[in-house]
């Protein structure tokens, strides 16, 4: 039985440096994750690109993000902004699918390269001081959710939108990550479907997630508790950086 598990494991990733490589990854984005809500998955796609094929790793950050919000979704229940939370599911339900299945049939790198210029250019902006002056209309939250949900669909990368999109706003950074925890959860319970009615769930996908889980719990409880120990300016100057970090991320993997 055991030297069956180690043949399974040596099928999903050959090499034991492999193995190390992505507990950091997943560790770090764990980290993160905790710290701001977002960019757990965007971080580990692309880390993860160089030892795992996109269709491994999307459906794998899907369920570690599902797994991560569950993990502190009880310590930020009472600050859900629930408005913001409802528009923006419902825009990210109808998007989802469209990303879904464009995972299988378009390039992804497209994608990522330009919601990546997208963010950097945000990102900018926001360093400067911009703020969106209709961001509490429900009707552009609904708007931004499907695009949310399309590039998460297709690229994993749909929370920095949100992000994007939250920083730009009026509400607390406290908000921001507890409806961004939440958002995940549901977003990506959704998408999970989609991904088994696709078959795009293997028995590798739940082989990683089982290894990848306990370092990732561990990291994302570190970066929680370190969100209290910082002042609101340092917090949203981090989050700004983290985005504008992910967003060259993005470029380089399009160029590259």
């Amino acid at each position: 039985m055991i030297n069956d598990l180690i043949l399974s494991l040596a099928g999903v990733l050959p090499d034991l440096w492999q193995w190390i490589y992505l507990l950091l990854v997943v560790s770090a984005a764990g980290f993160m994750r905790g710290l701001s809500g977002f960019g757990f998955s965007a971080l580990c796609f692309f880390a993860l690109s160089p030892i795992l094929p996109p269709m491994a790793i999307v459906p794998l950050m899907f369920v570690l993000e599902c797994t991560a919000s569950l993990h502190i979704m009880p310590k930020v229940w009472s600050h859900v902004p629930w408005r913001w939370l409802l528009a923006l599911s419902i825009g990210a339900m109808l998007g989802t699918p469209f990303g879904v299945y464009g995972v299988a049939v378009w390039q992804p790198e497209v994608v990522r390269g330009i919601a990546g210029i997208g963010v950097l250019l945000a990102s900018i902006a926001l360093l400067r001081g911009w703020r969106f002056t209709a961001a509490d209309s429900t009707l552009v939250l609904v708007v931004v959710g499907t695009i949310s949900g399309f590039v998460n669909g297709m690229a994993s990368i749909g929370g920095l939108v949100i992000a994007v999109y939250a920083l730009s706003a009026s509400i607390s950074l406290l908000s921001m990550r507890a409806a961004l925890v939440v958002f995940f959860l549901i977003i990506d319970i959704y998408g999970l479907f989609w991904f088994g009615g696709h078959g795009f769930l293997k028995t590798n996908t739940f082989v990683l997630a089982a290894i990848a889980l306990p370092i990732m719990l561990l990291g994302n409880r570190i970066g929680f508790a370190y969100f209290d120990r910082i002042q609101e300016t340092t917090r949203r100057y981090i989050s700004i950086s983290l985005l504008m970090g992910l967003a060259l991320l993005a470029l380089a993997d399009t160029l590259i």
